[in-house]
């Protein structure tokens, strides 16, 4: 959640958007149990609210720690569990949560809630166990701590005398939050004008202390019963790779603007991509998307919902491709029988990783990479670059006073930094890191910078495979294709594999406890969502030291222990002299903070750190979701995600129209 710090991976969410995505069973129509008289006809009634939501969904979950997870497949889960201190209304307006007013002094270095007397804690029984307080919120930020979340990168160097605390030269009584009676206090390290962002974000949502204790190590463990709830909803049953299901939460105090009582999620593996089309087409699932990629689906989607079909918006969530900077596994971290290798010398294997740790391989393979290719597996040649993202940040995320986007300024930096994108156009909707010439051009000017590092051309890569999802399989197929195709003499793709269910892909790179548990070369999937409204949010996942994306890319975070091979990996790719930019902008304010977090950026893309490739949302829809109905927010506990925060959501009994959708959209956009 998705998401501060939200982890997000793609591989399977981008399946799911298409030929298995969200959803919920078709309710019947009531009969009339009289006729109406004969001289009056009949009047005609609208689509009517029910309320249940069903969906299937690929992800198990692997914790309810909300406060330790940065992972958008559990924290999805939990946004509609636990509420923090303020959250957000259908236009992403932040509203009051927990807190019922908050306050910032005058340079937004204090910040003050007022928490709110009617909140209370439920257990998973639907009980009432206390009531939530600011010394809740205390207990919580605490409790990220002492459990080295994996989010707390966000807020080490936010919250006064935080990282002394963490690294034992401080003690707690000296950190900037403390509780008085309803009154909740964050003395920050310096101004923050978007703190009032970041508390929609898990990081510092409350925990009871008393609970807290109670549970122990089994706090937040994957069963109903080691959470409380203060939130829309409590998980009533959880069956790992079958079935979630959740109810609404009969205490909470808004409970009058929670209209979807009942929600469940059925698990898939991705084998059938036409899956979630039928099941909606039977009744079995709120929504779907319509894989055009596949003729059968799109003849019967125009056949039994020829008015219904919209293309939802795209969202502030980013995906990219990365290098792991410095393997040392070959075999899943979890079981060593689970080889995700096709190497076969220890020699092949130094080459490898002598290649990535140049910046023109790296470039080399991203500019092969062909996102129509791959994006059309799910979305058809047509609309295959609707959800095209070229940048980290949204191009759009953030404008100077004088109106310059912060993509334009990216853009020029790009330029700047690597004549040979002289030109590029990083808006949405572009292939524009694809160019095969560039590609060759780029591999052999590497070929010659690494002369004897590398034995054996051409280097192998191995890029791991869900092997019972279709749309991964094609997907990476598509994405093999056309890198051999530019730089075949340079690069050999080696499609990993990984059978069993998702848990067992996802060991390879993104379900793993640090970064030298990771087991594959290069992998296109994991991406982010935005935790508050400053790029920040999105460039310091790259930090050298903390970076909330260094797992995925092969590198421990400081505080896991980054060894000397990481460290000088991390040197060998610029990641230092990035680190130097970020810290540059985030001393920033006004336009020269927006300015210096796109120099920051473009180093990253020119350095081969990531290779932006799309966001999620563009999909062709069939749905019986009010439009617009539920809570919206580019980032925070509103934000995307693949299993919806509920809250405000309206279901109706019958599919809405592409008329009533562009309808309400309209409104929406104007504010209504």
């Amino acid at each position: 959640m998705k998401k501060a710090t939200k982890l997000v991976c793609l591989l399977l969410v981008l399946c799911l958007a298409f030929g298995l995505a969200a959803c919920t069973p078709k309710q019947p129509t009531p009969t009339p149990t009289d006729n109406p008289p004969a001289d009056n006809p009949p009047v005609e009634e609208g689509p009517k609210e029910v309320d249940s939501y069903n969906m299937i969904d690929s992800f198990d979950i692997t914790t309810l720690d909300y406060v330790f997870n940065n992972k958008s497949s559990n924290g999805d889960y939990t946004s509609n569990f636990i509420e923090g201190l303020l959250t957000q209304d259908s236009h992403g307006t932040l509203i009051a949560g927990m807190a019922k007013s908050w306050k910032a002094n005058a340079d937004a270095s204090v910040w003050t809630f007022t928490i709110r007397d009617d909140a209370t804690w439920s257990t998973s029984s639907g009980e009432v166990y206390d009531k939530v307080t600011a010394q809740d919120f205390v207990t919580g930020l605490k409790h990220a701590v002492e459990s080295n979340s994996e989010t707390l990168s966000l807020v080490r160097d936010l919250i006064k005398g935080l990282r002394e605390f963490e690294e034992g030269t401080g003690t707690w009584d000296n950190v900037g939050i403390k509780a008085d009676g309803n009154t909740l206090t964050y003395t920050l390290t310096g101004p923050c004008g978007y703190f009032d962002g970041m508390t929609t974000y898990s990081i510092l949502w409350p925990i009871n202390e008393e609970f807290l204790a109670s549970k122990g190590a089994d706090f937040g463990q994957p069963q109903p019963d080691s959470i409380l709830y203060n939130g829309c909803y409590i998980l009533s049953s959880l069956v790992p790779a079958q079935e979630v299901k959740f109810d609404a939460n009969p205490n909470y105090y808004d409970k009058a603007n929670v209209h979807v009582q009942h929600v469940t999620v059925s698990y898939t593996d991705g084998s059938d991509p036409t899956l979630n089309f039928n099941m909606f087409c039977n009744g079995e699932v709120t929504a779907t998307g319509i894989n055009s990629s596949y003729p059968d689906i799109v003849e019967k989607a125009n056949k039994e919902y020829p008015d219904n079909q919209y293309k939802s918006m795209t969202t502030a969530t980013s995906y990219w491709g990365a290098f792991n900077w410095d393997r040392q596994l070959y075999a899943l971290y979890n079981d060593s029988s689970v080889s995700t290798t096709s190497k076969e010398t220890d020699s092949q294997k130094a080459d490898t990783k002598n290649a990535i740790l140049n910046k023109y391989f790296r470039l080399a393979v991203y500019a092969a990479y062909s996102t129509k290719a791959a994006e059309a597996i799910t979305k058809g040649e047509e609309r295959a670059l609707n959800a095209a993202r070229n940048t980290l940040v949204p191009y759009t995320f953030a404008t100077t006073s004088s109106g310059q986007s912060y993509g334009s300024l990216l853009t020029k930096y790009v330029e700047e930094m690597e004549p040979e994108f002289k030109g590029i156009n990083l808006n949405d909707g572009q292939d524009a890191w694809y160019n095969p010439d560039l590609a060759k051009k780029f591999a052999e000017k590497a070929k010659q910078e690494l002369g004897d590092k590398v034995k054996e051309w051409p280097v192998k890569l191995d890029m791991p495979v869900y092997a019972a999802s279709e749309n991964n399989k094609n997907q990476n197929l598509a994405r093999e294709k056309a890198i051999e195709d530019a730089i075949g003499d340079y690069v050999d793709i080696n499609l990993v594999y990984l059978e069993g269910n998702s848990s067992v892909y996802y060991s390879a790179f993104y379900s793993i406890p640090t970064g030298a548990d990771n087991s594959i070369d290069v992998s296109f999937g994991a991406g982010w969502g935005p935790d508050y409204g400053d790029p920040l949010t999105y460039i310091n996942c790259f930090d050298a030291e903390y970076g909330d994306m260094l797992n995925y890319s092969g590198i421990n975070s400081l505080d896991q222990g980054q060894t000397a091979s990481q460290k000088a990996a991390l040197e060998a790719i610029g990641l230092y002299d990035t680190k130097a930019l970020i810290e540059d902008a985030k001393a920033a304010v006004g336009d020269a903070r927006i300015e210096k977090f796109a120099k920051a950026e473009a180093s990253l893309l020119t350095n081969g750190i990531l290779r932006p490739y799309s966001t999620s949302g563009a999909n062709l829809v069939i749905s019986k979701v009010k439009p617009f109905s539920a809570a919206y927010g580019l980032y925070g506990q509103a934000a995307f995600n693949s299993v919806p925060y509920f809250k405000y959501m309206v279901v109706l009994d019958t599919p809405v129209t592409e008329a009533e959708y562009t309808a309400a959209k309209e409104a929406w956009l104007q504010g209504k």
